[in-house]
């Protein structure tokens, strides 16, 4: 059961990036007129991909997890030789703000305050960059303090902004009770958004609050007109938290979610995160886990065993 859920997680992130990659930038009225409502993997999209390729938001989750694996009480350093080495493969769809915290890495061999330069000298630092590749948090670490602290330091590699780290947070506790096998998915959230309140330090809990309270209040009651899929963390969660409360199964809600496109690989892997946690791996449709290489499913795969080892419910 908990490698069902841990398969799911992570290849819920695969299968959603490389689902939504193929309609990344474009308007729901553009998917409407080209795939009608698409539901397959095809690859394409303005990366020319092939059906089943991944993009940054798997990468640099995958980075995540083999850092955390490799250095679970000081992960960071890990995290960060594993980014610099997909640097060197040169990927063409790395984020701006990640791109300059990479540049001033290399200048000042400090993660934090490679980010922190970045926000100081004006670049918007609360993009979804963090958030698309928080999932592993979720996996490796229970208690909720130890959630915060790795949550927030890991965004804080690239991302400076505090909502970054609050919504990769938020995020992670919402991920690790799905993983715990919560049944009903509102009330889990209304549950974890109380505890997120609460653990949250004095220094960040007005921006904490205006998040839950205002910029995701009653989320699962919206219309889907209220959604914005740009690259805003906020608006990325947001759109993750309404699909996935408001479709009963995996297929449907990564369905959702790409097909709101905007940022949709990233909308696609944040969604396909929780809902792989919650409905597992058997549960993600056989086609299209067929699409990934054996390559890409054999990492996965080794990740997965990795994690199960060390979940603790």
């Amino acid at each position: 059961m908990i490698l069902d859920r841990v398969r799911g997680g992570l290849y819920g992130v695969a299968v959603g990036d490389a689902f939504g990659a193929a309609l990344e930038f474009m308007s729901p009225k553009e998917i409407k007129l080209k795939h009608g409502r698409l539901k397959e993997i095809v690859g394409g999209g303005w990366l020319k991909l092939k059906p089943g390729d991944w993009t940054d938001d798997t990468e640099m989750t995958l980075a995540v997890a083999e850092g955390i694996l490799a250095g679970p009480h000081d992960p960071v350093p890990y995290i960060g030789e594993r980014f610099l080495e997909w640097l060197k493969t040169n990927p063409p769809d790395i984020g701006n703000t990640i791109k300059a915290a990479f540049v001033n890495y290399q200048r000042l061999k400090d993660w934090h305050k490679a980010a922190e330069a970045v926000h100081d000298g004006g670049m918007l630092t609360a993009g979804n960059g963090a958030l698309m590749r928080t999932l592993p948090v979720a996996l490796a670490y229970r208690d909720a303090a130890d959630i915060y602290m790795m949550s927030m330091q890991i965004a804080r590699m690239t991302h400076w902004d505090p909502e970054a780290g609050l919504t990769c947070f938020l995020y992670c506790l919402f991920a690790r009770e799905l993983l715990s096998g919560i049944g009903e998915k509102i009330t889990a959230w209304k549950k974890v958004t109380g505890e997120f309140l609460k653990m949250v330090p004095e220094r960040f809990s007005e921006i904490a609050q205006r998040v839950v309270q205002e910029k995701l209040k009653n989320i699962w009651e919206w219309p889907e007109s209220r959604l914005n899929p740009g690259g805003y963390t906020v608006d990325t969660l947001a759109c993750a938290v309404w699909c996935f409360l408001n479709q009963g199964n995996f297929e449907e809600a990564l369905v959702c979610a790409v097909n709101l496109g905007g940022d949709a690989d990233t909308v696609g892997a944040v969604t396909g995160g929780l809902a792989g946690v919650h409905w597992g791996f058997d549960n993600i449709p056989e086609r299209w886990t067929a699409k990934l290489s054996p390559a890409q499913k054999s990492r996965l795969g080794r990740l997965a065993e990795a994690f199960k080892k060390i979940v603790v419910l």
